[in-house]
């Protein structure tokens, strides 16, 4: 099958979305299919390197505006389907991909799938809710043959635009369950305080919708001989947050270790004794919780759609209301207190991640791409 994943970010710029078209790219082909991805070009003062890529990519110039002249990007689109005799188109975000797929959708003649990454469902989502665009987005998911959910969150979202839809296919993202398998060891240079089952863990983009500040204050009501918090990740809130832990009189048992990468961020997973995902607003996919899973590592989340989604209350860690920072220390305190009861939850969280490799989250994507092109008419040639 010639899959198109038509998105408007892929690598060289790293983050989520970027990371699960690559994902994808690499399952897709891994099982025999010819995926190819169709990107505008990185913004400055990133450098492409597909050539490094076991996939094809196709490079388009970049957006000139997010409304204006965007429907002439169609033209790419075709363009490259002429060229490659794509059998479905997966747009990544539902505008602008969604949305010009759609009106190319008479030329291409061909299934298009649509995956929001939850930006683009957001209720709060400053762009979609511009009178001149969310038709646009309603559109686009009107033209979707299939609209796939990563979460409730972006389930609930799609309906919120497309109420009517009659095909919302609800398919994970999936985790690098191997890299998080095996045992790392320890890095040279890490604080000696970071010991083996002997820190709490938080890894995520320091700003306020990420709920550090509330994350801080729990860790502040539990005794004072607890195991010191590992705060993993960089971001504007980060200066706030060191100042918040000084106020607080924890500074000397919460250790910022700013941005990381692998095979330490496999490490901290793997020797944590539980990881902390105190979101406050939204999360459209809990990857942490995933790759916190894959780890042997419970966790303790906010009962945001997201996450919860995830989390089998006392099995594979806990859950807690978001900005309740007194429910959030009880729950703390319940796995600080049976180390034992931790590490038995850890090993189901582990069971529970297997399900989620790339590997089955490429095929369930392959099996209703099938089924949606023996639905399709004919494309013309």
């Amino acid at each position: 099958m010639r899959i198109c994943l038509y998105t408007e970010t892929a690598l060289p710029k790293i983050g989520g979305q970027e990371f699960v078209v690559d994902a994808l790219a690499r399952q897709f082909q891994a099982l025999g299919h010819e995926p190819t991805v169709l990107a505008p070009h990185p913004r400055l003062p990133l450098r492409a390197r597909d050539q490094d890529l076991p996939y094809p990519v196709i490079r388009h110039p970049r957006f000139f505006s997010t409304r204006l002249f965007v429907s002439w990007y169609r033209w790419f689109l075709t363009r490259a389907h002429r060229r490659k005799q794509f059998d479905v188109v997966h747009c990544h975000s539902i505008y602008p991909q969604g949305w010009l797929a759609g009106l190319a959708k008479a030329k291409l003649g061909i299934p298009i799938a649509i995956t929001s990454h939850g930006g683009d469902v957001n209720p709060h989502s400053h762009r979609a809710n511009k009178r001149s665009m969310l038709p646009r987005y309603v559109e686009a998911c009107k033209q979707a043959d299939a609209l796939i959910a990563i979460s409730r969150f972006t389930e609930d979202g799609y309906r919120r635009l497309c109420p009517d839809h009659l095909r919302i296919v609800r398919i994970p993202n999936g985790v690098d369950f191997e890299k998080f398998v095996e045992e790392v060891p320890r890095p040279q240079g890490l604080e000696e305080r970071i010991r083996s089952r002997g820190y709490v863990f938080f890894l995520g983009r320091l700003r306020r919708r990420k709920g550090v500040d509330v994350l801080l204050d729990a860790y502040s009501q539990l005794p004072a001989d607890s195991l010191p918090l590992v705060i993993a990740g960089d971001g504007e809130e980060r200066a706030a947050l060191e100042a918040q832990s000084k106020r607080l009189g924890i500074a000397d048992r919460v250790v910022f270790l700013g941005s990381v990468g692998m095979p330490l961020k496999a490490y901290l997973y793997r020797n944590a004794l539980f990881t902390a995902v105190p979101s406050r607003e939204w999360e459209a996919f809990g990857l942490v919780v995933l790759e916190s899973f894959a780890s042997a590592t419970p966790v303790i989340a906010t009962n945001l759609a997201g996450l919860e989604d995830l989390i089998q209350p006392s099995e594979t860690g806990l859950t807690a209301p978001p900005e309740n920072a007194s429910l959030l220390r009880d729950a703390m305190a319940r796995l600080l207190a049976d180390p034992r009861e931790t590490l038995r939850m850890g090993e189901a969280a582990r069971r529970y991640a297997a399900d989620f490799t790339w590997r089955e989250i490429a095929r369930k994507h392959v099996e209703l791409f099938e089924q949606l092109k023996a639905r399709s008419p004919a494309a013309p040639r």
